[in-house]
């Protein structure tokens, strides 16, 4: 996954709590980090990626991404983006 690419992403077993375990979406960081919709970042070390359909999804990021399709399809911004 390259800088840019839009993933579905996860905290690895053990990291956190099983409940906090949700599937967001989020943009890879140029440090390898992935910045979510909800704005959760997720370090390199910490995450685990999703190649499919699985998992619960966020339920902020999907609001985030309904509100965005509604709203004319805006792409995910990272952190100092220009708007």
């Amino acid at each position: 996954m390259g800088v840019g690419d839009v993933v579905r992403v996860r905290f690895r077993p053990g990291v956190v709590g099983e409940a906090a375990r949700v599937v967001h979406q989020a943009v890879v960081l140029p440090t390898g980090a992935c910045f979510s919709l909800c704005e959760a970042v997720i370090g390199e070390s910490e995450a685990e990626f999703l190649d499919g359909v699985g998992g619960m999804p966020c339920m902020v990021c999907v609001r985030v991404m309904a509100l965005r399709s509604s709203a004319g399809g805006r792409e995910l911004d990272a952190p100092g983006a220009a708007s």
